[in-house]
């Protein structure tokens, strides 16, 4: 994100520098309306803190080419579309017809809950560039990955309660992780 910045503010000091030196001076009108404009800059509350470094800069046609550079910089970042995304949540806390909460699917479509609690899921990039990977990693990649416990409170808290219900399934190939007996808080069958 720094280095698109970088680069587009780079590319608008080029454009102002090019700009700067294919104009000639016209007369003492457009120097005062320079000035202005450079004072208005000056005067912003945006760049008080640019102040310092360019108090110094003379107010030379070629002198103004850092300033504006700086704001061309101001705009750049501001009218970023990366620096503007706003923050998405994906639980519906409310619906619109009964005021439930909603199941997020692509916590149904990513993730598998297991009887006791806990949240299965696939390594990523399990199935791209499979003629470079060894057989070791391909074997790994094949198994799946309990996630921590933060994060299966965070997606107990995406689905709904029908989707925290045990399912029985004939052949289910998850069946002998649905219980969880050597761990206190998930076992089911009382100690001997």
């Amino acid at each position: 994100m720094i280095r698109n910045i970088a680069s587009l503010a780079v590319r608008q000091m080029v454009q102002t520098r090019t700009l700067a030196s294919r104009m000639q001076p016209v007369g003492p009108s457009l120097a005062l309306n320079r000035s202005r404009t450079f004072s208005t800059f000056l005067r912003s509350a945006e760049a008080s803190s640019l102040r310092s470094t360019i108090a110094g800069t003379p107010s030379s046609p070629a002198g103004l080419i850092k300033p504006v550079a700086t704001v061309r910089l101001l705009d750049a970042v501001a009218s970023s579309p990366l620096l503007q995304t706003q923050p998405s949540r994906t639980v519906i806390k409310f619906s619109l017809r009964k005021g439930k909460r909603k199941t997020v699917k692509a916590v149904i479509k990513r993730f598998k809950r297991l009887d006791w609690g806990g949240w299965i899921r696939t390594l990523s990039g399990r199935h791209k560039k499979m003629w470079r990977k060894k057989a070791n990693r391909k074997r790994r990649l094949r198994q799946h990955v309990l996630v921590n416990a933060t994060q299966s409170t965070l997606l107990d808290k995406m689905v709904t309660k029908y989707w925290k219900r045990p399912r029985y399934y004939i052949d289910d190939p998850y069946t002998p992780y649905h219980t969880r007996e050597e761990f206190v808080y998930t076992r089911r069958k009382p100690l001997k």
